[in-house]
């Protein structure tokens, strides 16, 4: 998976794509430049790898399920 920063009109919007390039997330807002759409794609990937870590459950073994 990638992201990638668009441009829409005068703003700009990230998008994450698979590896088939098919859209999988997308921003909700624009933002006045690429460098805030970057940003905020960033933070969304952040927030995804933090909700991944809450999900991940270890079994009595000390194994991950």
């Amino acid at each position: 998976m990638h992201f990638e920063i668009r441009q829409a009109d005068t703003h700009w919007a990230w998008v994450l794509l698979n590896d088939a390039n098919e859209t999988i997330a997308e921003s909700d807002q624009t933002f006045p430049s690429a460098a805030q759409a970057s940003t905020a794609a960033l933070a969304f990937a952040h927030l995804v790898a933090r909700a991944g870590k809450s999900l991940t459950v270890a079994s009595p073994s000390g194994t991950l399920l």
